[in-house]
């Protein structure tokens, strides 16, 4: 009595090749990381983060300064005293996020930069 028979490797060999379909579906569908800059909840400026080379500045209210550069946003000035904002550094990942509460103004990463989930 065999353990292994021609139809369980068949079954197996099924099985890989339907995940890496999956695995190489799921990847080719990740999107470009970008920048999400509202005010009050409200979208100001959209901001891809791919196509960003040279440093552009943004001035989504009034006392604030937002600047991206290579790939990277960040809050460059601020007038609210403790400056937090400014202290979160530079963003550039999916699910980064940096709020300037006195200005009610946020800056949230999108996209998704995720190669494989494991559970």
């Amino acid at each position: 009595m065999k353990i292994i028979r021609k139809g369980d490797i068949a079954l197996i060999a099924v099985i890989l090749i339907a995940a890496a379909c999956f695995m190489l579906w799921s990847n080719s569908k990740s999107e470009a990381p970008q920048a999400v800059i509202t005010v009050d909840g409200e979208v100001v400026e959209t901001v891809d983060l791919q196509s960003v080379g040279e440093k552009i500045i943004i001035e989504p209210v009034l006392g604030v300064t937002v600047a991206a550069e290579n790939g990277e946003i960040w809050f460059e000035k601020a007038d609210c005293e403790d400056k937090l904002c400014i202290a979160s550094g530079r963003l550039s990942k999916h699910g980064d996020t940096a709020v300037c509460l006195p200005a009610k103004t946020a800056i949230t990463v999108t996209g998704s930069d995720v190669d494989a989930v494991v559970y």
